[in-house]
């Protein structure tokens, strides 16, 4: 499902939710109020303009690509003007955790070949205390594929939220045993994944950049994923995901 890129300010809209999982975007000015319970967890990314996001437990001014997480109980303020902010909202097991991760601290991890070289920027990974969510942003090589070999990972639900195209266009798809969408993206569009394969692909001379938030929505969090049948020849090499082939 595509989303194309808010152009005026809004409150927090919700690209997705289901029972206690949602993905929420906004573009800010002013201030958001989230109200998170004992039993939940929330991770803002901020990806356009700058923010501040703070609460009981800490708080933090936050640049574009830097991400706050926090698990309640905790009132968590957003505060913005022209901010492009990106919110995934999940049960959780733990509490009182507040964490800030600067994108210019991630390390990036090169995966992929060429053709489908990517850097990969984990910012709330599988050894953090999230229970339900994962966060990061992909950096894709002009003119070649990302998210490749095709994976999916249907216990999850996730969302990119697409940037450094500048100017150009890239484009993504999502195929099921239902059919396959080609989604053409541009930058502060979003695609939201709730199953299948995703592969996408920037045009020549044009990089795709994104910000991705999974809510592990059934078993245990984790970065398993499945390569589709006739594409394990294509070596990731090094890679944050879990691939099963």
């Amino acid at each position: 499902m595509l989303y194309k890129a808010l152009s005026s300010p809004t409150p927090l809209i919700e690209l997705w939710g289901s029972g206690p999982y949602s993905l929420k975007w906004a573009l800010l000015d002013g201030e958001e109020v989230l109200e998170l319970g004992v039993g939940r967890e929330a991770v803002v990314a901020c990806l356009k303009g700058s923010c501040s996001v703070g609460c009981e437990l800490g708080s933090a001014e936050l640049a574009a690509k830097d991400v706050a997480y926090a698990s309640g109980p905790a009132t968590l303020e957003l505060r913005g003007r022209g901010s492009l902010v990106v919110v995934g909202e999940a049960p959780s097991r733990s509490e009182g955790v507040w964490l800030v991760r600067r994108f210019s601290e991630l390390k990036p991890l090169l995966v992929g070949s060429e053709g489908y070289r990517r850097h990969v920027y984990t910012a709330l990974g599988v050894g953090d205390p999230s229970t339900s969510l994962l966060a990061g942003f992909t950096e894709g090589f002009p003119g070649e594929w990302t998210s490749f070999p095709p994976h999916k990972h249907d216990d999850k639900v996730e969302v990119y939220v697409y940037y450094g195209l500048g100017g150009g266009f890239g484009v993504q798809v999502v195929e099921d045993e239902d059919g396959a969408d080609a989604y053409v993206v541009g930058d502060y569009d979003a695609v939201l994944i709730l199953r299948g394969y995703h592969p996408n692909t920037a045009a020549p001379g044009y990089r795709i950049c994104y910000l991705w938030i999974l809510c592990q929505v059934r078993g245990e969090k984790s970065m398993r994923a499945t390569v589709k049948p006739g594409f394990e020849r294509f070596q990731a090499g090094p890679t944050h995901l879990q691939l099963e082939r």
